[in-house]
């Protein structure tokens, strides 16, 4: 009975820290969960490519259909095969699953998706905290500042953060393989979390985590001078499981990788085989200047690095303090060396590591790395927030007591003098000034903690308020004010002229619509259900641009029918409708159809002379098409074909074909693997037609040819993230039940 009461109590206690997380974490964005006057969902990027993304995937699975394809820009491309719209990631689909506001994703949704991030986030490093033997109050602690202090308390694309974290539980396990406790059991669900988070669409956290993964995997098994065989073979099934897991992501990349260029910050886009220049890695590093940025808000050029001086005053407590415990000694070796490389150019070693690891060169933005120096600091402030009362550490608080008060009074004198010397106006962030009370008061708590004039419970609820005030001096300033015109100007966009939406969406033919004088990203379109030409992306398959796609030849091929501007478009058509914003729609006569039939297949040696032939001629292109490879045998009739896209979703599609002869279905969709086809239900061979179209032989006579998008990376990538995710947890649960 006492032990029964015994667990229960535990339970609860369990439950109660829970809670304590969810009310810190929901209060620190009092501005997100309890008002509607602010929003994550601010800039260019987040505006009109996440939410593009996210509406296009929750279009999909509200018509219970797994999103697998784009049609909405570049005349399709793979979701999964682009990696950042996130769509192998579990937590997305819950998002995505939720009510519609509208036919839209809610607002409402979004702010507490952003939310639920940073509990999660907050969570897994309390946990953490509490299996390496730390206080609640300790862990709360580590847990908050992980999750609220800079690259996740500032960060806004979701991908990003979604990937950031699942860190704590990576090391978690790790941490417990590496001590012999389930060796290989905890070795699989380490990587099992690596693996969720290559999930979250985004390679660039998840990069840097496997990193330090694979040093601190290198650091155990070679800790002693020898290598020791029983954590060898855990770090190879870390490593597997890690890959299984990760798989549903990683295929389909890899795939498209190969077929695509991607947009890094290079003078131009590159191809899979060319390295990101080291110039994008200088380009996108923390600059020497942004060290101070760990104390001071805000000071940055990318990612932020603020920690602030409570946390990194525990940090530090705990080094001095705790440096003959190992776990303390790696995660001060993961700070330090995330810090470092995120200087980039300004540190040797980074460049050096850029040269010699395969692939790091992927990782474009160094400085994102700061991730992994706050999460080495959040967990050692665990660490040091047990040691403040410490009778075993009183000379280190008591020297961390005096550094803080001579660092309050230090910057609270230079905050006076350039107030002063500015006629009382202050030109810097004036936050600096709350970093030097706060210092004040981190010494003054540390005295009353030393001197016991405080009790326990509550030197624990100041701590954890002092953090929570210095934190929000750094994240709450993230959030966009919806009544500021400029934060809220691509949001506006992305949500304006729903009539104009409404109309395109009633024409027939299914024909795409293109954007003038830059008045709104293309990637509108996918917010509203609309096709686009074009798109605001990171990356696009290689055979779209290199085919005649961007002149207006071009876009009369890829059936761009609709002009959207404020005013008339030479070569765009009549007006056939205006909006309420004062924005018109011109359609132009002489697109092409989305689907229709040629009996006439020019072989040519490359896409710039097939151009060269549709410049020259393009009317001849309603009756002929270039190929690159061999292509079955077409007949040449004198009576006309009819043709018809009946049905045109995301990942399928249908054209009635009453064909005079036998000839080659053309739709001005994007070729790409995994599309499958079939005539009358019988399969059918695509051809890449007119550089970048999809063509199928069709014989005479009326027949129906679909196509569908099955990607074959996609189902072994995820029966290998299945596979992996079943493993690992059998693994941990019973497969790791003997040590070694």
């Amino acid at each position: 009975m006492n032990a029964r009461l015994r667990a229960a109590i535990h339970s609860l206690g369990r439950w109660r820290m829970g809670l304590v997380l969810f009310v810190l974490v929901a209060g620190f964005y009092w501005k997100l969960s309890l008002t509607r006057q602010f929003d994550w969902t601010r800039g260019p990027d987040l505006a009109e490519q996440v939410l593009p993304w996210f509406q296009a995937q929750a279009h999909e699975w509200h018509a219970h259909r797994v999103p697998l394809w784009d049609p909405y820009v570049w005349s399709g491309q793979p979701l999964l095969g682009q990696g950042q719209p996130g769509a192998a990631y579990p937590l997305n689909w819950i998002l995505f699953w939720l009510p519609l506001s509208r036919g839209h994703i809610a607002t409402t949704a979004l702010q507490w998706y952003y939310i639920l991030i940073h509990l999660m986030a907050a969570a897994f490093c309390y946990w953490l905290c509490r299996d390496l033997g730390r206080s609640r109050t300790a862990s709360l602690a580590g847990g908050l500042i992980f999750s609220l202090s800079g690259f996740l308390g500032s960060a806004d694309w979701p991908q990003m953060m979604n990937g950031a974290v699942w860190v704590p539980l990576v090391f978690l396990f790790l941490l417990r393989a590496a001590s012999g406790t389930r060796t290989i059991g905890n070795a699989a669900l380490s990587g099992m979390f690596l693996g969720v988070a290559f999930l979250s669409g985004h390679h660039q956290i998840p990069g840097l985590t496997a990193l330090a993964f694979a040093g601190a995997w290198l650091y155990f098994v070679f800790r002693t001078g020898r290598p020791q065989a029983r954590l060898a073979r855990a770090a190879v099934v870390s490593v597997l499981f890690a890959a299984l897991t990760g798989a549903l992501q990683i295929l389909p990349v890899i795939e498209y990788g190969k077929l695509a260029r991607r947009w890094v910050g290079a003078a131009e886009p590159l191809l899979w085989n060319q390295p990101v220049p080291y110039s994008v890695h200088a380009t996108f590093d923390l600059k020497a200047y942004s060290l101070f940025g760990i104390v001071f808000p805000d000071v940055r050029a990318h990612h932020d690095p603020f920690l602030g001086v409570v946390a990194l005053a525990l940090a530090g407590l705990a080094v001095a303090a705790c440096w003959r415990d190992s776990r303390v000694r790696l995660l001060f070796a993961i700070g330090l060396g995330a810090i470092v490389y995120a200087l980039g150019h300004n540190s040797v070693f980074q460049g050096f590591l850029y040269a010699i690891v395969p692939a790091l060169d992927k990782l474009r933005s160094p400085s994102a790395a700061v991730l992994l120096f706050q999460f080495g600091a959040a967990v050692l402030a665990a660490f040091g927030a047990d040691q403040l009362s410490s009778a075993a550490s009183s000379r280190w608080s008591k020297r961390v007591m005096l550094t803080a008060l001579a660092f309050g009074i230090l910057t609270l004198a230079i905050a006076q003098a350039v107030l002063f010397a500015n006629k009382l106006s202050f030109p810097p962030d004036d936050r600096v000034i709350v970093t030097g009370f706060v210092a004040l008061l981190l010494a003054v708590l540390v005295y009353a903690c030393r001197h016991a004039t405080l009790s326990h419970t509550q030197a624990n609820v100041l701590l954890v308020l002092l953090l929570l005030f210095e934190l929000g001096n750094g994240a709450q300033y993230s959030l966009a004010d919806r009544s500021e015109k400029g934060p809220m100007t691509w949001l506006d966009r992305l949500h304006a002229n729903e009539d104009i939406a409404a109309f395109l969406r009633r024409q027939p033919g299914f024909q795409r619509t293109e954007v003038a004088d830059d008045a709104f990203a293309p990637n509108w379109g996918a917010w509203h259900d609309v096709e686009m030409y074009g798109g605001f992306l990171a990356s696009v398959t290689n055979n779209v641009p290199d085919s005649e796609y961007f002149s207006l030849t071009g876009r009369r091929l890829w059936g761009v029918a609709y002009t959207i501007s404020a005013k008339p478009v030479p070569d765009a058509g009549p007006e056939v409708f205006a909006g309420r914003s004062g924005m018109r729609v011109y359609q132009r006569p002489d697109a092409f159809p989305r689907a229709w039939a040629v009996h006439e297949l020019v072989r040519v040696p490359d896409r710039d002379a097939g151009s060269r032939l549709m410049v020259r001629d393009l009317a001849s292109f309603h009756n002929k098409a270039y190929v690159l490879q061999e292509a079955p045998a077409v007949e040449t009739c004198g009576a006309p074909d009819r043709v018809e896209l009946v049905e045109h979703r995301a990942d399928r599609l249908a054209i009635r074909a009453d064909m005079a002869c036998a000839g080659m279905v053309v739709v001005s969709d994007t070729f790409y693997p995994g599309w499958r086809a079939q005539v009358d239900g019988q399969p059918a061979a695509i051809f890449e037609v007119n550089g970048a179209m999809r063509g199928v032989w069709t014989p005479r006579g009326a027949h129906v040819v679909t196509m569908r998008y099955r990607p074959a990376s996609v189902y072994a990538g995820a029966a290998m993230t299945l596979l992996g995710i079943a493993g690992a947890l059998l693994l941990g649960v019973i497969g790791g039940s003997r040590s070694g």
